[in-house]
């Protein structure tokens, strides 16, 4: 096992799939839809925003004789965080700083700077592994966490806190699962690895699995915390077929839940798609667009566009995603072992460094191809933000809505103000641009 913790980094995340039970359903139909949702469109933003590396396909395993499993060992803990522990919040929010672009606008809100942040990875020369937009006042930490004995090569994880009204976002563990009928003499657990995915029987009910893959761990706070709401997201289902490229069924959901933390009402919305591929007696299934956001009630929907904003900024970097999909090419060779040896992963990035800068720039096309897409995709699921283009690099950002001046600088940070007509440039000189609104 490779673990590698980067800048901001807390022990990094689990592979969190002990307690999923023989007992789960086997076909692939969604549970029943039509459900009325509790929640106003258009809330409820997909688990990911971002078709790369989580739209890479998985290949289509075939079971060959003599039906042995590569692993046969239940899912290794991978220094995972700490379970989230809700902080007491009797006392009144603390304001958030003013970022220093002067008094409140008209609306009496502090205006909003956006800034940069990454998080890095050691095992991949220190690049940075993804980006996204911090809001002032708020918190970050993620790490990059190496699974080579998965074909999921990789898991990323983040956090993004507000000290002030207790928001928290955290990206979820993922997982490729398959299952088939064994034949006699075959001796896999369920959970085990065969061949590089999670055996494990398809599992249809969205809060059966919210329950089964990531309650008993980094969810444990939400352990018998009852279901007030739940959401089909039909436009990330969408996206999450166009993605696998073969025919597939995928349903995606937006859960939400409450439960109580030093006598404060709390609400956590669960956000997840599920794909399954093949048939009953033989399927492919994978869990994706996997977050959390959770707060004491009634923040979560007051705070939607700059919730929002930051998953939607949220971006493995093209320098990073070129060495993943390296990597899972190595898996695929069969080559685990030298994988799974610290330096002999860092030999092999550099022996195949040429094959990393030609993914690098099949990343970039992709995306470029893609932004409109994308930012359309954003713009449906996401609540409270619009599309803007950045002038700097004509790439498309979305942003919380109902602010009455947008601007960007070259240093890619963005601000908000509820002052018409206010030019950033009078106190902070740095060459900042007007944002424009992108129609579709």
């Amino acid at each position: 096992m490779i673990g590698t913790r980067g800048r901001m980094a807390k022990p990094g995340m689990a592979l969190a799939l002990l307690g999923i039970a023989l007992t789960a359903c086997t076909g692939v139909a969604p549970p029943s839809a039509g459900q009325p949702s509790p929640f106003a469109a258009p809330d409820g933003p997909p688990g990911e925003t971002f078709a790369p590396p989580d739209f890479e396909q998985p290949s289509q395993f075939v079971p060959t004789d003599p039906f042995v499993p590569t692993e046969t060992f239940m899912p290794p803990d991978f220094q995972q965080p700490d379970p989230f522990v809700p902080p007491d919040f009797q006392k009144p929010p603390v304001v958030a700083p003013d970022p220093g672009f002067g008094a409140p606008g008209d609306g009496g809100r502090q205006p909003v700077l956006f800034t940069q942040q990454a998080i890095f990875d050691p095992m991949a020369g220190n690049v940075a592994a993804m980006t996204f937009l911090l809001p002032n006042g708020w918190q970050a930490d993620g790490s990059v966490q190496w699974t080579p004995e998965w074909r999921r090569v990789a898991q990323l994880w983040t956090r993004v806190t507000d000290p002030a009204t207790g928001i928290t976002i955290e990206w979820l563990p993922l997982q490729d699962f398959l299952w088939f009928q064994a034949p006699a003499g075959f001796d896999a657990p369920i959970g085990g690895d065969y061949q590089g995915k999670a055996y494990v029987p398809p599992i249809t009910d969205p809060t059966q699995f919210v329950a089964q893959m990531w309650m008993p761990t980094v969810l444990s706070h939400l352990q018998g915390a009852p279901l007030v709401g739940i959401q089909e997201m039909p436009a990330v289902a969408e996206a999450f077929k166009q993605g696998y490229g073969t025919p597939a069924e995928a349903f995606a959901y937006r859960l939400r839940y409450e439960f109580q933390q030093n006598g404060t009402v709390w609400e956590e919305d669960v956000f997840l798609a599920l794909l399954y591929a093949g048939s009953a007696d033989f399927t492919s299934w994978f869990v994706n667009f996997a977050y959390t956001v959770r707060a004491p009630k009634g923040e979560i929907d007051r705070n939607i566009g700059l919730i929002s904003t930051i998953i939607a900024s949220r971006i493995t970097t093209p320098e990073w995603e070129g060495t993943y999909r390296l990597v899972q090419q190595l898996f695929v060779q069969g080559i685990q072992q030298q994988m799974a040896d610290t330096a002999a992963f860092g030999q092999l990035l550099t022996q195949y460094r040429a094959e990393s800068q030609a993914l690098q720039q099949q990343v970039t096309q992709e995306r470029l191809a893609s932004q409109d897409r994308i930012a359309q995709l954003r713009q449906e699921s996401l609540g409270g933000v619009e599309t803007y283009v950045d002038p700097f690099n004509q790439g498309l950002v979305q942003l919380t809505v109902g602010w009455s001046e947008y601007w960007v600088n070259p240093q890619g940070e963005f601000l908000t103000t509820d002052t018409p007509g206010f030019d950033p440039n009078q106190f902070d000189n740095r060459g900042w641009q007007r944002l424009q609104r992108r129609t579709f």
